[in-house]
C-alpha cells in the first residue's frame, strides 16, 4: 500500500469524497487512479474541469511533504483500506480517505462507543449533565467521541479522562493544531488516554465548514449519539440528524421547558428523533438488550453521584406562557447568505432534496454543499424533513 497515494488521492482540490470513492470503485487503488491520463479521466462521469485539473497534476512533493511531517511528529496516517481504519466508521456513506492520528486508536470492534454533543453556550445544567454521563460511560468501559470544542464537547472529553476512561477527540483542523487554544492542557491528556484525530493534514488551521464536515465522524465513530443540551439551532442538531443518516442511535437528556438552551433536545425528543434518557444506564441498558454479545462485558465500576444540577423536576410555568397566541402574520425573511449558500438554496428551492442531488446541480464539491446545508439550517432557511430538504416558507429570494 503506497501512502503516498492515499495522501495525493486525499488532498486533489475540488475532489470530494464521495467523487474519490467512486474514483476507487472504477480504479481499485489510489496509485492506479495517479497513473490515469487525461483520455480515460476525461471519460469518468460528474468529471469537470476542475476535478480533471486536480487528477492531472501529478506531483507527488506535497503528499509526500505530508508523510515526513507525520513521521517527524509522531501522528499517525490510517488510511481507508487499512486493518486500523475503524469499521464503523468504514461503513458511512463518506468516510475520511484517510485519518490522521495523535495517540492511540482505540478497538471500537471490541467497546460501545458513545459520541456525546452540544452546544457551546452551554449553561451549568448542560455541563453537569456532560460530564455526569461522559464520566460514567466512560468508567464503565465505553469510548467517549466528541469534538473538544468549547461547551459541552470538551466537557464530555475531560470527564471521560478524569475518570480515566478512553475518549476520542475528532477536530475541525489538523492534529496538531489545538482549537480552541484553551485546550491545549485537554487535548495532550486525551492523546494520553485515546487519541486526536482529524481527516486534515498537519498545519491545516480550523476553518468554520471543517465543523460541520468532520461532525460525520464523531457520529460515524459511534454506535450511539446523546444530545446533552441545544438550542434550536444548534451544529449538534445536525450531528444527530447525521447520526440518524447513518442508521445510528440518537438518545437526548430532556431539559427546562424555559431555557432557550434545551428547545432543541426537548424537540428532538418530542419529535421521536431521540430516546429520552436522565441515567447512563438507560444507554448503557439499550444496547445490553440489543447488541450485548457484539461487545466485550463492561466491568461494574463504581458509580459517579448524580449531580444535584441535573435532576428532572417540573418547572413552574406561569399562565400567560402556555396561552394560546393570537394568530400572526409572518414577515418574509430576506436570504442574508453567502454566495456559495445562496447557490445551495436555490438548489434546494428548485426541488434537489439530498446532498447529492445538490452537487449534481451546482457543480460544487459535496463538502461546501454540506457546509452550506448546514448554516442554512441553522439559520433556519431550509428544513431538513424524512422526505430531504426544503427551503423555509417565510424566506424571500430577492
Amino acid at each position: 500500500m503506497a501512502m503516498v497515494h492515499w495522501l495525493w488521492l486525499a488532498t486533489r482540490p475540488g475532489c470530494s469524497v464521495r467523487f474519490c470513492h467512486r474514483l476507487l470503485e472504477r480504479f481499485g487503488t489510489p496509485e492506479a487512479v495517479w497513473r490515469a491520463g487525461r483520455e480515460e479521466l476525461s471519460r469518468l462521469p460528474r468529471i469537470n474541469a476542475a476535478r480533471l485539473s486536480a487528477l492531472l497534476e501529478k506531483d507527488l512533493t506535497w503528499p509526500q511533504r505530508i508523510e515526513r511531517d507525520c513521521l517527524r511528529q509522531d501522528i499517525q496516517i490510517v488510511p481507508l483500506q487499512d486493518p486500523a481504519y475503524p469499521e464503523l466508521l468504514r461503513q458511512i456513506a463518506d468516510p475520511p480517505l484517510v485519518l490522521y492520528v495523535r495517540g492511540t486508536l482505540p478497538d471500537f470492534g471490541s467497546s460501545l462507543s458513545v459520541s456525546v454533543v452540544g452546544t457551546r453556550s452551554c449553561t451549568d445544567y448542560g455541563l453537569h449533565a456532560a460530564r455526569y454521563f461522559a464520566g460514567n460511560l466512560a468508567q464503565r468501559g465505553c469510548i467517549i467521541v466528541s469534538g473538544m470544542a468549547l461547551g459541552i464537547d470538551g466537557a464530555a472529553n475531560r470527564a471521560a479522562v478524569e475518570a480515566g476512561g478512553v475518549t476520542v477527540a475528532v477536530l475541525g483542523s489538523g492534529v496538531d493544531v489545538c482549537y480552541p487554544w484553551e485546550h491545549k492542557k485537554l487535548m495532550e491528556q486525551i492523546v494520553r488516554h485515546g487519541a486526536v484525530i482529524s481527516e486534515y493534514p498537519p498545519g491545516t488551521e480550523p476553518k468554520g465548514w471543517h465543523f460541520p464536515v468532520r461532525n460525520r465522524i464523531i457520529t460515524g465513530l459511534s454506535r450511539g449519539t446523546l444530545v446533552v443540551e441545544a438550542p434550536k439551532r444548534s451544529g449538534a442538531l445536525i450531528s444527530a440528524d447525521l447520526a440518524l443518516e447513518q442508521g445510528r442511535d440518537v438518545f437526548a437528556v430532556p431539559g427546562d421547558i424555559n431555557r432557550p438552551s434545551c428547545t432543541g433536545c426537548n424537540r428532538l425528543i418530542r419529535q421521536g428523533g431521540a430516546e429520552l434518557v436522565q441515567e447512563p444506564s438507560d444507554i448503557l441498558a439499550h444496547y445490553g438488550s440489543h447488541e450485548a454479545g457484539h461487545h466485550r462485558k463492561l466491568p461494574q465500576e463504581r458509580k459517579q453521584s448524580r449531580p444535584e444540577q441535573i435532576r428532572i423536576s417540573e418547572p413552574a410555568v406561569q399562565t400567560e406562557q402556555i396561552q394560546k397566541p393570537e394568530p400572526v402574520v409572518r414577515q418574509k425573511r430576506a436570504l442574508a447568505v453567502s454566495r456559495v449558500e445562496r447557490t445551495v438554496w436555490q438548489a434546494v428551492r428548485e426541488g434537489h432534496a439530498t446532498v447529492d442531488a445538490v452537487v449534481e446541480a451546482t457543480g460544487l464539491p459535496a463538502a461546501s454543499v454540506l457546509a452550506a446545508l448546514t448554516m442554512l439550517e441553522i439559520g433556519a432557511y431550509v428544513i431538513l424533513t424524512g422526505s430531504g430538504y426544503h427551503v423555509a416558507e417565510d424566506v424571500q429570494p430577492e
